[in-house]
């Protein structure tokens, strides 16, 4: 490698260290990346902040069936004090009728009202049956499943993009080193060309056609390194932390077995997104339920206890009472109705939803299948071609050496190989992200099951 190309590499990784801020002084593997991710990801975050608010709504339905508990204490003023007198009415009486009667012997005035007066109160009331918060309750834990399945669906799903990133990140690193040996190689041809010049035997054509190869190969180095170090940002984002700088290698993966009724009877058994698409449909009947029955009735109990410092006509401070309740519905403007409309076409809209998803699955399936195909073929065939390319090479630089082949031919020759190289990495990254996709479409990239 010449100086030149030396201090243009040291100068982009130091830019490309400079622009990623801190980063993992460790080889970071796809289990611990998964793992961190699980931990720190804002998507996770935002799922398990669903799930909570999901129980709490349980929670709240769940209080349907606990009593309800008062106290009260009061304090009134009147502007005017309120009392019977009994004993002058009797007294009153007994004169109008000639009738001996003692004043000694009645009874003193009863309060009914004090200028200032205080009381407390404890009432209690306790539904005893109520088929409306049971059907709800259900809804409400139908609606906790199907978040537990959402969190579960985005859990597998930054395992997945993780997987992705470190698969396509190796591919990536394949191709850094066919465009370093293309750039070894260019090094090499243009100093031969040179010397070739030099000595009289080639002339400044041969140069420069060394050199703009040279050219081609350090851009697609770039690329090739840019294309790295954007994966690794990403990588960063998604498990929560500084970029990493150094990956190892993913394991070997290969694509499930099995034809199309096989995949899909894995799709619908592992993928928990569509568990939870049935789980949001549960709820949805549940709540249905609940409005179509709203017109049962309801039993109810009550308890009250009073006290007051005005004894009134009883004659006590202490009063208690207790009481039975059965609600009967007969017609409540309508709401029933309404609701009921509108929860059946929300159950409709959720189902249709599951049949779509589950559509949609199966066309993905279908793709996957058949692109997997694709690449296993176009693979092939780019490896024959890079074969040939460098078998081609060979012959012709042998030739050169013998006087049989121009720096033209050379400089076609080692194009081809570049290209073919790159050719065969690239359909590597296809098919390995084919089988990636595959296996994460019927379920089996799990953070606890990688590939």
């Amino acid at each position: 490698m010449n100086p030149r190309t030396r201090t243009f590499l040291l100068g982009l990784a130091s830019l490309a260290c400079l622009s990623a801020g801190p980063a993992w002084a460790e080889t970071l593997t796809l289990p611990v990346a998964v793992a961190r991710a699980q931990q720190r990801n804002h998507d996770l975050a935002i799922a398990r902040s669903r799930l909570e608010e999901a129980r709490a709504t349980q929670g709240r339905v769940t209080t349907a069936f606990l009593p309800n508990i008062q106290a009260v204490g009061t304090y009134t003023h009147n502007s005017k004090e309120s009392k019977l007198d009994s004993g002058a009415m009797i007294l009153g009486i007994a004169k109008a009728l000639n009738i001996p009667f003692s004043p000694a012997n009645l009874p003193p005035p009863s309060i009914i009202q004090k200028a200032d007066s205080f009381g407390a109160a404890v009432t209690l009331d306790e539904t005893v049956f109520s088929l409306t918060p049971v059907l709800m309750r259900q809804s409400a834990s139908r609606a906790v499943e199907a978040q537990e399945a959402g969190l579960e669906a985005v859990r597998r799903e930054i395992a997945y993009q993780v997987a992705q990133i470190f698969y396509n990140t190796a591919g990536v690193e394949r191709l850094v080193q066919v465009a370093e040996r293309a750039l070894a190689l260019s090094d090499k041809r243009i100093a031969v060309a040179e010397q070739r010049r030099a000595a009289g035997a080639e002339g400044e054509v041969t140069v420069l056609r060394a050199q703009s190869e040279r050219d081609k190969a350090e851009q697609d180095l770039v690329r090739a390194q840019l294309a790295r170090q954007q994966l690794l940002v990403a990588l960063g984002n998604l498990i929560g932390d500084a970029t990493p700088t150094d990956l190892a290698p993913p394991p070997d993966i290969a694509a499930p077995e099995g034809d199309l009724a096989a995949l899909m009877a894995q799709v619908v058994r592992n993928r928990p997104d569509l568990q939870a698409k049935r789980k949001a449909v549960e709820a949805a009947q549940s709540s249905l339920r609940e409005a179509e029955l709203r017109w049962l009735p309801m039993v109810t109990v009550g308890a009250n206890g009073r006290y007051t410092d005005t004894t009134g006509f009883a004659g006590e401070n202490w009063l208690w009472s207790a009481s039975a309740n059965l609600i009967v519905p007969i017609f409540d403007r309508g709401a029933r109705y309404a609701d009921a409309r509108e929860r059946r076409q929300t159950v409709v809209r959720l189902q249709q939803e599951v049949d779509k998803a589950e559509a949609d699955l199966r066309a993905a399936v279908q793709q996957s299948q058949q692109e997997i195909e694709a690449s296993r073929h176009t693979l092939a065939v780019a490896t024959r071609q890079a074969e040939k390319a460098k078998r081609t090479a060979e012959i012709i630089a042998s030739a050169q050496q013998a006087g049989a082949a121009t720096s033209l031919e050379v400089a076609e020759a080692d194009t081809s190989l570049r290209l073919a190289e790159s050719g065969v990495e690239r359909e590597h990254i296809n098919l390995d992200l084919a089988y990636l996709r595959l296996r994460h479409l019927t379920g089996q990239v799990r953070p606890d099951q990688l590939p």
